[in-house]
């Protein structure tokens, strides 16, 4: 039996070149000098060939650079089957016994080119009678409107914006009704309906656009059809406007578009008085288009919508979680994040506990490609061995006692995203073998499974302990230690970043503030002087911690040095170093008393060397 290929669009649709099974292979590609000639960038020169093989036809790529795909799969080498489409760039061509050739079913490349629809039919005895009805002139116009009504839906789903989504309904109602112009209005925020596009070239708030008929179909809720100045509704009743006030030049419909709460607006499509009327097959169709319009512009301004809301709440989390300092120790450090974000480097964090290490891989993350992706945390340290391997790599239900379900790690959890792991230094020696592979790009099973997992994460440890005294020790694999260590961050400790002091002071305030809903304001000079005299062992967190106690207990609109919680010989430092008068300082020492020996007046006269009377007319004054 003979075959043909077919080219169903492009320039030249409905081209086809017949099959020989005892001739020479069929090319297909971009040269000219192909059997089957492509014109489609996307096409190789040589793309890919056709040949009876003697007992049945194949395709074969030939080193494509797009790929060959039959049935929307791609193939190197495949049997053909008729009905069987094959797309080499943009173009879909048909392979088809000759007696179905769509040329010679009658069908022209014009026809072709405005909708394609293949049909295979599985049983033999049964394709002529399909065949024979697809041929009928009675089908053509359902399998031409079913076939548009498909690709739009395919394409709804590929659209970018909401302006993409007019242009596309435009195009629609133009290829489907014949219309020679088509005008989208919306409902805007004041209530009046107002054309945002247009198919003519004119702006789409022209004024000479009296879009009448689309705020009568608005208002009545109902699809309407005018042709020789009488207005039609689209159940077939005469609409209850005057047809002398329809448009008596050429035909016109207008669509409602539906919404979820209110109709959002409607459509207009015209044609001129040269042109035959819409007929009601025109009409019907351009409801199911509309509605198909509605619900997607529905859909995609609620995405939108998400999307807006999710960068807000992004920018809400970064703005408390942000680094502040812009001492030179920091500003070194953050020029260096800003480097090594938009690479794929792992990143090995070093820094005394309490420095923000974890808040330097969050800033990593969200500076990275990555971070549409998750930025998953776990603590080393928090967990023991065996544990720590089922956190990380997971585990099958029964791989040990208490497991009775499988358990997803961490790793997986991270995929496309950033996996943190502070203090890596505690990690068993067997768990950093198996980290180990992972770095290096090897798969990885979970505790008691068999299946190979290979994940796409960027790993950023982080640890206060000297990792090299532990490779010396024999407690941290050596080549683990370089493999983490391709890039080296260290964040300083809070006692060499002197001038960032009173800014996260300040900034911990006022997050703390708001927060509670409640405490003091704003930092009293004392305590801006004992906050910059202490040396904060404790780093970012202790200084993070003492704030939140003032504003929890702190009395007035400042934050007094003995609201802070610090050491004695801090606040006694900071006080000492104000210039104040003799009658002040007395004031302070007693009161400084009176706290340490929690109110105890007799403890407070003999630490003070006075008697109560004394003590008593001190107070009074």
């Amino acid at each position: 039996m003979a075959h043909a290929l077919v080219l169903l669009n492009g320039p030249t649709p409905g081209a086809a070149i017949h099959l020989e099974s005892a001739g020479p292979a069929v090319t297909i590609g971009r040269d000219s000098t192909r059997e089957l000639p492509v014109d489609d960038h996307l096409c190789s020169r040589l793309h890919s060939r056709v040949w009876f093989d003697g007992r049945q036809w194949q395709i074969e790529d030939c080193g494509s650079r797009n790929g060959t795909f039959l049935n929307s799969q791609p193939v190197q080498r495949n049997v053909l089957e008729p009905g069987d489409v094959i797309r080499v760039g943009d173009r879909l061509i048909v392979f088809v016994d000759d007696g179905d050739n769509p040329t010679a079913a009658g069908l022209r490349p014009s026809k072709l080119a405005a909708s394609t629809f293949v049909v295979r039919v599985a049983e033999p005895d049964k394709r002529e009678a399909v065949v024979e009805q697809l041929r009928t002139e009675s089908a053509s116009r359902p399998m031409r409107d079913a076939a548009i009504l498909c690709r739009l839906a395919t394409q709804l789903h590929e659209v970018p914006t909401v302006a993409a989504l007019h242009q596309l309904a435009i195009a629609t109602l133009l290829e489907a009704t014949e219309a020679e112009r088509v005008s989208v209005y919306l409902v805007a925020t004041d209530g009046r309906i107002r054309c945002v596009s247009r198919s003519d070239g004119k702006p789409p708030a022209a004024r000479d656009d009296p879009h009448m008929l689309a705020s009568l179909s608005l208002a009545n809720n109902e699809a309407l059809l005018v042709r020789q100045g009488e207005v039609v509704a689209a159940d077939g009743a005469e609409s209850p406007v005057a047809s002398d006030r329809a448009d008596s030049g050429g035909s016109a419909m207008s669509v409602p578009v539906p919404g979820r709460g209110a109709r959002r607006g409607a459509i207009e499509c015209h044609r001129g008085s040269a042109r035959a009327c819409f007929e009601r097959e025109d009409l019907d169709l351009a409801i199911a288009i509309v509605h198909q319009f509605g619900l997607a512009l529905e859909n995609l301004e609620h995405r939108e919508q998400i999307e807006l809301a999710n960068e807000q709440l992004r920018g809400a989390v970064a703005g408390q979680t942000r680094i502040v300092g812009d001492s030179p120790a920091m500003r070194s450090l953050m020029d260096q994040v800003a480097r090594v974000a938009p690479t794929a480097a792992t990143v090995l964090v070093l820094g005394d506990s309490g420095t923000g290490k974890e808040l330097v891989a969050q800033t990593i993350h969200d500076s990275s490609p990555r971070r549409a992706g998750p930025c998953v945390a776990v603590n080393c340290a928090a967990f023991s061995e065996s544990l720590l391997e089922s956190e990380l790599f997971g585990h099958e239900r029964g791989a040990f006692t208490g497991a009775d379900r499988r358990r997803i790690g961490q790793l997986e959890r991270a995929q496309r995203g950033t996996l943190f792991l502070d203090e890596i230094g505690e990690m068993s020696l067997a768990c950093q073998a198996k980290l180990l592979r992972v770095l290096e790009g090897h798969p990885f099973e979970r505790l008691g499974g068999t299946e190979s997992i290979r994940v796409d994460v960027r790993i950023v440890a982080a640890t206060h302990r000297n990792l090299p005294d532990l490779v010396k020790e024999g407690r941290f694999r050596e080549d683990l230690y370089y493999r983490l260590r391709v890039i080296e961050l260290r964040v300083p400790p809070l006692c060499e970043r002197g001038e960032d002091r009173p800014a996260l002071a300040a900034f911990f305030l006022d997050h703390f503030r708001r927060q509670i809903g409640r405490g003091p304001t704003r930092l009293s000079e004392a305590a801006s002087r004992a906050i910059h005299s202490y040396d904060w062992p404790g780093n970012v967190r202790e200084l993070k911690n003492s704030i939140e106690r003032a504003v929890v207990l702190g009395q007035g609109g400042e934050v007094q040095p003995t609201d802070l919680g610090l050491p004695a010989t801090a606040t006694a430092s900071a006080t000492a170093s104000a210039l104040i008068s003799l009658a002040a300082a007395e004031k302070r020492h007693i009161l400084y008393v009176l706290e340490q020996v929690g109110g105890n007046k007799t403890r407070a006269c003999e630490i003070l060397c006075i008697g109560r009377g004394t003590l008593y007319k001190k107070l009074e004054e």
